[in-house]
């Protein structure tokens, strides 16, 4: 049957559904086309409700749109349409449409539909395709209207430290016109900048990024402030390039510095006593860079993310430093300042009349998120019986977490899926606040204290913790009430050129950032070949004595391809921008904007017997690092590789951090170069034995 047929018979039918109460019988495929319709007419000329209907059908067949109107083996749709029933295809009949039911019932349709104008002029929604955008268009920001009328307010932003504004969307601390106005000083206290905003709640990622104006302007103080302490903050998972030259250029020698190496719980297990091997190689590095001329007081590994060794941390600072001048925090972008901030705002080591008041740090995986300094009030450590209270505190959680942890070693001898699990398998420890005042009872215990952040009524103590009494609090927060007090700042992170950070895009940095424990990749390199970590990496094996095994410690989101040398250009060439090398992402004007890989010759020979053994270990700049296993029990290492960066930027060498690189993989996979994965298992410290 024709389509102009079939239109008025999808008009007519529908109408009589919508409007009587009999019963008829309709093949499945026009009830579904009728839906559309039904919609349509509703919304536009008719007011009345319409009547369910019931579809009874086992098999759907679809109709072509030029196709006429058969069908085989198709079972009816029951309408029901009061007490007659109309059959439009009789079972087992198979051909064209019959339409002869209409005429039963033309009076009916004719006194319904005699108000009804079918011939609506409607404008078809359709959605244009726009070829310029990409695949995955970004979301867009709705960033409000500037005005650069209104002046620059004085008042920081609690989570990036930029001034707070509405004159430029693109300029750090802006807020919308909009919001600007109508808030006061202290409302602009409690609030943050729209970038922050953005990344705290709704998760979305605004390019707007610090220069190292700030940073050079913050390492003058440094040199002025006659008693201050640096942290300088190390990203294992590039240690040389994360200890920049500015760093010791600046820094006088006699200032005190504590190297806080971050991030060790993405650091893999290759033995019980990993952590020494991983906290000497933070110790080279730091002598290789020329801080043994500094005053180092102190090398450790934390992760701030997972609060493992945190409270040691503060621990040592409390007890070596107190309250003998500032604490800065230094370190390059992403080493993961901001993180360890909030840990610590929110530990004993933040001065607990403002725990709760001082809002915490932006963070993000976009670098140079920190504008300005931020800063609290650092606890007074000259109090004994703060100290005191926190000691003892320290050792009831040390208690229950061994208990703990022989429960849950006896727990997994019964699990393998125990065994995997990440709980186990990941470096973490609580970082707790001690709470100064439980009760009256415990109040006496201790003396020559006062705690005004609290109210004591009946034997209770009333922690004035809402979210009302923080903003009051914040809005009348002033760090001059504070005047005997020292601080502890977080900085705008350095801009190191040796990182390839700052050149990549907000997309790129999630997928380059290691969120969980490193599973490596293993692959066997024989002469001849070459292996692609990602656009932005590559080894060649130029020369040498045996095959050797790479041992790939990068994050888990980025592939690695092995294909042979003389095809490796080719591969390259087609694949970059695209999803099988990963990164760089973007078409050919965003890749024109990156250095070209570049590349230089790295010889290992290393002194002892390296079969099965990690001999060295190379730097990718951001990336990660590659360790070489030699593959020959009888003959010496002694192997060449070409070594490629964007721009060459961030190789370097170093004995190898983790030698027993035979853990992280199985079996080789059949007709390939690669081995199998062999994903982390539960952590075993010193003295541990399962």
């Amino acid at each position: 049957m024709k389509a102009k047929s079939r239109n008025y018979i999808g008009k007519l039918v529908l109408t009589v559904k919508m409007f009587t109460t009999r019963r008829f019988l309709l093949p499945c495929d026009i009830c579904r086309s009728l839906q559309k319709t039904h919609r349509l007419i509703v919304s536009s000329s008719l007011n009345h409700a319409s009547s369910s209907y019931k579809v009874k059908s086992k098999k759907k067949t679809r109709v072509k749109q030029h196709d006429t109107f058969k069908f085989s083996s198709v079972k009816p749709a029951i309408v029901e349409l009061g007490n007659n029933q109309y059959l439009l295809n009789k079972p087992g009949n198979t051909g064209t449409f019959n339409v002869d039911f209409l005429s039963d019932i033309t009076e009916k349709i004719k006194e319904i539909t005699k108000d009804v104008d079918f011939n609506v002029n409607r404008k078809p929604h359709t959605v244009e395709k726009d070829p310029s955008k990409s695949i995955n268009p970004k979301p867009k920001i709705n960033h409000g209207t500037p005005d650069k009328s209104v002046a620059i307010s004085e008042v920081p932003c609690g989570g990036c430290g930029a001034l707070l504004h509405c004159q430029d969307h693109t300029v750090p601390g802006y807020i919308p016109s909009e919001v600007f106005k109508e808030m006061t000083k202290e409302e602009l206290k409690d609030s943050k900048c729209q970038k922050c905003h953005k990344m705290q709640y709704h998760k979305t990622l605004i390019d707007i990024r610090a220069t190292d104006d700030r940073a050079h302007e913050i390492m003058k103080e440094i040199q002025e402030n006659r008693r201050c302490m640096v942290m300088l903050i190390v990203d294992l998972l590039d240690i040389e390039n994360s200890i920049p030259d500015l760093f010791r250029e600046l820094i006088p020698s006699r200032k005190p510095i504590f190297v806080i190496g971050n991030k060790v719980d993405i650091i893999p297990q290759d033995h019980p006593d990993y952590l020494d091997s991983v906290h000497q190689t933070l110790v080279d590095a730091c002598i290789n860079c020329g801080l043994e001329q500094h005053n180092v007081k102190h090398v450790t590994l934390i992760s701030a993310k997972t609060g493992f060794g945190v409270e040691t941390l503060i621990s040592k600072l409390l007890q070596d430093w107190g309250m003998s001048g500032d604490v800065y925090m230094i370190g390059t972008a992403n080493s993961g300042k901001s993180t360890l901030y909030n840990s610590l705002l929110n530990s004993d080591y933040c001065n607990y009349h403002v725990r709760d008041i001082v809002p915490q740090a932006t963070v993000s995986e976009l670098p140079g998120t920190t504008m300005n300094t931020l800063k609290f009030p650092i606890m007074n450590a000259k109090t004994n019986w703060l100290m005191k209270m926190r000691q003892d505190r320290l050792r009831l959680t040390k208690a229950k977490e061994m208990v703990k942890r022989i429960k849950v070693i006896e727990e997994t001898k019964k699990s393998k899926k125990l065994m995997a699990s990440s709980i186990l398998t990941t470096l973490r420890e609580k970082v707790e606040k001690t709470d100064f005042a439980e009760d009256e009872d415990r109040r006496t215990q201790y003396s020559g204290f006062d705690l005004t952040a609290y109210d004591y009524k009946q034997n209770k103590v009333l922690t004035n913790d809402g979210k009302e009494f923080i903003s009051e609090k914040r809005a009348t927060y002033d760090e001059h009430q504070f005047k005997n007090s020292r601080f502890l700042y977080d900085t705008p992170g350095l801009l190191c050129d040796s990182q390839i950070y700052m050149d990549l895009l907000p997309e790129e940095l999630k997928l380059i950032s290691p969120a969980k424990k490193i599973v490596p990749h293993c692959i066997l390199l024989k002469q001849d070949y070459t292996v692609f970590v990602t656009g932005l990496g590559r080894l060649d094996y130029v020369e040498g004595n045996q095959d050797v095994m790479l041992v790939i410690y990068i994050s888990s989101k980025l592939p690695v391809h092995i294909v042979p040398r003389p095809e490796a250009e080719e591969f390259y060439r087609c694949n970059i921008g695209t999803e099988v090398l990963g990164l760089p992402l973007g078409d050919e004007s965003r890749l024109a904007k990156l250095p070209p890989l570049k590349g230089r010759n790295i010889r290992i020979r290393p002194e002892d017997q390296t079969y099965n053994t990690a001999a060295a270990d190379i730097q990718l700049s951001s990336l990660g690092w590659v360790s070489v296993v030699g593959m020959s029990r009888s003959a010496e290492l002694d192997i060449t590789l070409r070594v490629y960066t964007p721009g060459a930027r961030g190789i370097y060498i170093r004995p190898a951090m983790l030698k027993n690189a035979h853990v992280f993989h199985l079996k080789r996979v059949k007709n390939t170069l690669k081995y199998k994965r062999n994903k982390p298992k539960l952590l075993l410290m010193k003295g541990e034995q399962f």
